[in-house]
């Protein structure tokens, strides 16, 4: 008998997690249709090469950048204006919808024929530059701490995020480790990169 009032509890107990989640995601929608679906597109997939992607994003990294823009640590009058009005637990729900929705590859040959530069799996001994897969994982998809997702970002988005960081424009990444690795590439390791990490979610570059 006690067994049997266990399994329902548990039972119970996930149906509750469960539904909350759900509960969860339609707050995020909500707060997504209403404020960032103008700029990000519906579901989080980005129609404007310098506006990122925000579909399958880790929610821990959304919730920090939302957090940094309304703390000012990161620079953005428009997106300022948006994340002010949002509490901790309103980040977390929307965080928690763009990264439950798919981007989907647009051609896939281009992760399967995708050539490697030696940076992502190797870095730079001589420069002191470690591997990129050794946090954003050998899949771009990592979703360690608030390490964002880069695999089928936008080219020209993921090019110029490299530029601030390495001109100080940015300088919300943590111990600033970011903006020290970045600033010893050159114009043409950026956009190795940022061409190596679109095509690396089987999406397209676009103009």
């Amino acid at each position: 008998m006690q067994k049997k009032y266990t399994y329902q509890a548990v039972c119970l107990s996930l149906f509750i997690s469960f539904q909350t989640y759900a509960d969860d995601l339609v707050s995020g929608q909500i707060i997504a249709a209403k404020s960032c679906d103008r700029c990000h597109g519906e579901f989080g997939i980005s129609d404007d090469t310098d506006t990122p992607h925000l579909a399958s994003q880790s929610v821990n990294y959304i919730v920090k950048q939302l957090k940094d823009y309304k703390l000012k640590a990161r620079k953005d009058k428009n997106m300022y204006k948006r994340a002010k009005k949002l509490n901790d637990e309103q980040m977390q729900n929307v965080g928690a919808w763009y990264e439950s929705q798919l981007l989907p590859e647009t051609n896939p040959a281009l992760r399967v024929n995708i050539k490697t530069p030696a940076l992502i799996n190797k870095g730079d001994v001589d420069r002191g530059i470690p591997p990129c897969d050794l946090c954003h994982g050998k899949d771009g998809k990592t979703s360690i701490g608030s390490t964002p997702v880069l695999a089928g970002q936008q080219f020209g988005y993921l090019l110029s995020t490299m530029e601030y960081f390495a001109d100080g424009s940015r300088s919300n990444d943590p111990g600033g480790a970011v903006q020290g690795i970045l600033k010893k590439l050159s114009d043409v390791g950026m956009e190795a990169l940022a061409i190596y990490y679109s095509h690396l979610g089987g999406r397209e570059i676009e103009e």
